[in-house]
């Protein structure tokens, strides 16, 4: 069964929009670096009352739990945490199982 992998950010005040673009670059590489994600949309987020201040948001989509827990460990998805964690407050992660 696909899983939706959600996350939302929340970057640190501050940082600047080519610091911003440097995360969706490197988000965007992910699926070209690990073969266990099916694909990725991330956005900017449209202002909500209940938002709870997160900037951005990305919807990882696995084939199933396996391929998800191929994806934790991998080297590229622990060096983008790395390489983005400068730039990110805080970050809120919801895993869900989808029919699709």
């Amino acid at each position: 069964m696909p899983i939706h992998h959600i996350v939302l950010l929340k970057f640190k005040r501050g940082i600047t929009p080519a610091d911003i673009e440097k995360v969706r670059t490197s988000l965007h590489a992910l699926p070209s670096q690990i073969p266990a994600i099916s694909s990725i949309k991330a956005g900017h987020k449209i202002k909500h009352p209940l938002d709870h201040d997160f900037d951005e948001g990305v919807i990882f989509v696995f084939k199933d739990e396996d391929a998800l827990k191929d994806y934790m460990p991998h080297k590229a998805h622990r060096d983008y945490q790395a390489y983005t964690a400068p730039y990110i407050e805080d970050k809120l992660i919801f895993d869900i199982y989808t029919e699709e």
